[in-house]
């Protein structure tokens, strides 16, 4: 039998438990403002704005800045290491700006998804040389919790044992790294929506990927109170011809969770993996009034699917900040809603919020 030697202390295990609870409080989920630089260039590229720092900080600030309502449905904001240290126009950091309105700041640390070799093109993430003294500074500078993204592909061959085992235990050491600097760890598995697999694969994918997360966080002596998970929804491929219902998706994912992920974890945080603004939150809404036991919230941590629009309508021009954080409220209102179960479809089908923001190998 392994012997466990004590990692933290009661008072570490509360913070980070606290914290946690804190990012999903109910009706809170998380903004996901943690495009690289590579990624933002992208987004600003479909509205023609030229991809400099000053437009990529002046969007950002549109995120920020946007009125306190925003407190009621945002928990925290994920940076990317360029914005934890911008400020607004008037010089207030970013981060100083959001703790006022009580919410907490995120940072992603991973340095991206490298090729694994000996298998058919899947990947690992790089960035643990040098994670802990990076989440020592990190949490000085005010950072309280952490995003590692590592990604799986469903294909005839694909995900392999060897890329589930090895992306399980880089989720793990990262999540480890984290806990002894005072940062609560999101540990995000991301199964790709790409392919034309059914919802049962994907189910069933999702499951095993899932079930050896936990055994590498349960090898590796993970404080599970301290964590948050960012999983996918269990939905078709891309291109899968069957067009599944919502409370089809709810039920698929609902399962998959109850099977895998214990009670001890305060909250899962769906990422959006390319679903419209408008399908993210009937899908999350769906989850949260599915009828089986959940004993965990179940919110959003959206990067595109909260800031589709609101960039829509920035399009680079100062004089529609107002009109953005408009729609980056709407939004953070619906999927609020959404979290609570009680989001009430409207005849909002149309323009920008029902638009696939689909992107075929996804990455950040």
């Amino acid at each position: 039998m392994t012997h466990q030697f004590p990692a933290l202390s009661p008072e570490q295990k509360k913070e980070l438990n606290d914290i946690a609870l804190q990012i999903v409080s109910p009706g809170k989920g998380i903004l996901a403002a943690d495009e690289s630089v590579g990624s933002m260039a992208k987004r600003l590229t479909q509205i023609g704005v030229e991809n400099t720092e000053e437009n990529r900080r002046f969007y950002r600030q549109i995120l920020m800045t946007a009125d306190d309502r925003i407190k009621n449905y945002i928990g925290g904001v994920i940076f990317f290491h360029e914005t934890l240290y911008q400020s607004t126009d008037d010089g207030t950091p970013f981060i100083n700006v959001i703790k006022e309105k009580n919410i907490l700041a995120g940072i992603k640390v991973d340095k991206g998804v490298v090729t694994l070799s000996g298998t058919n093109g899947e990947t690992t993430t790089q960035g643990l040389d040098g994670l802990a003294e990076r989440c020592a500074q990190y949490k000085k500078d005010g950072a309280d919790f952490a995003k590692w993204r590592c990604v799986l592909k469903i294909s005839a061959t694909t995900p392999s044992a060897l890329a589930i085992m090895e992306n399980a235990n880089v989720l793990a050491r990262y999540a480890s790294i984290c806990q002894q600097n005072g940062i609560v760890p999101i540990v995000e598995p991301e199964i790709l929506p790409d392919g034309d697999h059914d919802l049962k694969r994907c189910q069933y994918v999702t499951e095993k990927v899932l079930g050896a997360v936990y055994k590498a966080l349960s090898d590796h002596h993970i404080y599970l109170e301290g964590t948050l998970l960012k999983p996918n929804m269990v939905t078709p491929g891309h291109s899968c011809p069957t067009k599944y219902s919502p409370e089809e998706i709810a039920t698929a994912t609902v399962t998959a969770l109850r099977r895998t992920v214990p009670p001890a974890v305060p909250g899962i945080t769906f990422l959006s993996g390319g679903q419209s603004e408008e399908e993210a939150t009937i899908n999350l809404n769906a989850i949260n009034k599915c009828p089986l036991p959940k004993p965990w919230a179940l919110t959003f941590s959206y990067g595109r699917a909260l800031q589709a629009s609101a960039l829509n309508a920035w399009r680079g021009e100062k004089e529609n900040m107002q009109a953005a954080q408009n729609e980056f409220m709407k939004r953070a209102e619906v999927n609020s809603l959404a979290a609570l179960g009680q989001f009430e479809a409207s005849s909002e089908g149309e323009g920008a919020a029902s638009q696939s923001l689909y992107i075929e190998n996804h990455a950040y």
